[in-house]
């Protein structure tokens, strides 16, 4: 929170990664799924006589082995290391080979087009995630995977082929594996374009969420932003032990520099000293401009005495920014008024005690650091607020 982000993750890596690799667990059991609607048609084939149980009972262990594979790689994360993660054309080239097993045991060239048409379902598969390149390359090992299954039949078992069925089915085949093709590369060019835009919008909405919350002229949170920052730090201790600590500060002399140097002397200045603040915070800090020349730093997990040695830090730092434009021997100090969040009490009497404790700095001298008072205030600055000197 120490200054604000504009990359709109809300996960790690790490977390996206496993998403992610549940996600490919999941498409792995719908393909598992694709292949037993399949068995149930071999085993279909079996009682009718078509293939003996020898190939059915290949049929579901080849199956079964390729989706083991395939979840073993994903389980044991080796599959990251590899181009496609998802390993989808690896995962649609090998789904061909069961249906080929079956076929080449099939003598009717009619039910060896039935599982023709079945194995094209897995290029359905890869419409969502394959170009149109991957798609060719595909359909060049389907072919490849086909084209070997009639040499061996053709070596084996000739009296099976019917030429002129066995042309029409290759035709057919090569028909609608490129219809796919230019579907799914089309398919696959719009999601592309679709991320793209998904992207943009990402993008534009978090720039919408850092104009809300961010102040333009010095480019650290704003007063919106700081309280609601208060509020989940007081949501978070009421339910769990510890505290947290806020200092207000205020530029000193800060109305006569813009009497004296002009307002664009002071806005360079209001940015000068917002820069240097948020460049020594930590990650769950939050700093913001709280309204005019003051600025509100929120410490999570800190107590009054670690508050205070960061607010002096802090003043010491601004002590010794140099402002050349303006002249050289010119500085600028703070006043800061420290105070810890107590249970029992409200934001806004933390917020009081804070402005007391600042207004008790300024009355001291100026350029100095003042703790708030234990005690819970009586009056909320929304209602009355304290008037300081400047």
């Amino acid at each position: 929170m120490s200054q604000p982000d504009n990359t709109g993750a809300n996960r790690s890596p790490a977390q996206n990664t496993e998403r992610e690799q549940k996600l490919r667990i999941r498409r792995l059991g719908m393909s598992f799924g694709s292949y037993m609607v399949t068995f149930s048609i071999v085993v279909y084939c079996w009682v009718q006589g078509l293939i003996s149980l020898g190939v059915t009972v290949g049929f579901l262990a080849f199956a079964s082995l390729i989706n083991a594979t395939f979840w073993w790689l994903i389980h044991t994360g080796r599959n990251l290391k590899f181009h496609d993660p998802s390993m989808t054309s690896a995962q649609m080239i090998v789904s061909l080979l069961p249906p080929i097993w079956v076929m080449a045991f099939l003598e009717a060239g009619q039910a060896r087009a039935i599982f023709l048409l079945i194995a094209v379902v897995p290029m359905l598969f890869g419409i969502l995630a394959l170009t149109t390149r991957q798609f060719i390359v595909v359909g060049v090992w389907f072919f490849a995977l086909y084209g070997l299954l009639h040499l061996g039949l053709w070596a084996y078992r000739p009296e099976v082929l019917n030429s002129e069925l066995e042309i029409l089915q290759t035709v057919a085949f090569a028909l609608v594996m490129a219809e796919i093709t230019i579907i799914g590369g089309f398919i696959s060019s719009l999601r592309g374009k679709l991320r793209q835009r998904n992207l943009e919008l990402g993008e534009a909405m978090e720039q919408i969420r850092e104009l809300v919350n961010v102040d333009a002229l010095t480019g650290v949170y704003n007063r919106r932003r700081l309280f609601e920052v208060i509020s989940e730090e007081s949501n978070r201790y009421s339910r769990m032990p510890g505290s947290f600590s806020i200092c207000l500060m205020d530029i000193d002399h800060f109305k006569e520099v813009n009497d004296t140097y002009g307002h664009q002397a002071g806005d360079m200045i209001l940015q000068a000293v917002a820069r240097s603040v948020k460049d020594g915070l930590r990650t769950i800090d939050c700093f913001g401009r709280y309204g005019g020349e003051e600025f509100l730093l929120v410490l999570p997990q800190t107590p009054l005495e670690g508050a205070r040695i960061k607010a002096e830090r802090v003043r010491e730092t601004i002590e010794r920014l140099t402002f050349p434009d303006i002249g050289d021997d010119f500085r600028v100090t703070v006043s800061i008024g420290v105070a810890e969040y107590h249970r029992e009490e409200s934001t806004d009497d933390t917020l009081l005690r804070a402005d007391q404790a600042l207004y008790a700095a300024k009355h001291d001298g100026r350029n100095n650091v003042k703790l708030a008072a234990t005690r819970t205030p009586q009056k909320s600055p929304l209602s009355a607020p304290s008037v300081r000197p400047i």
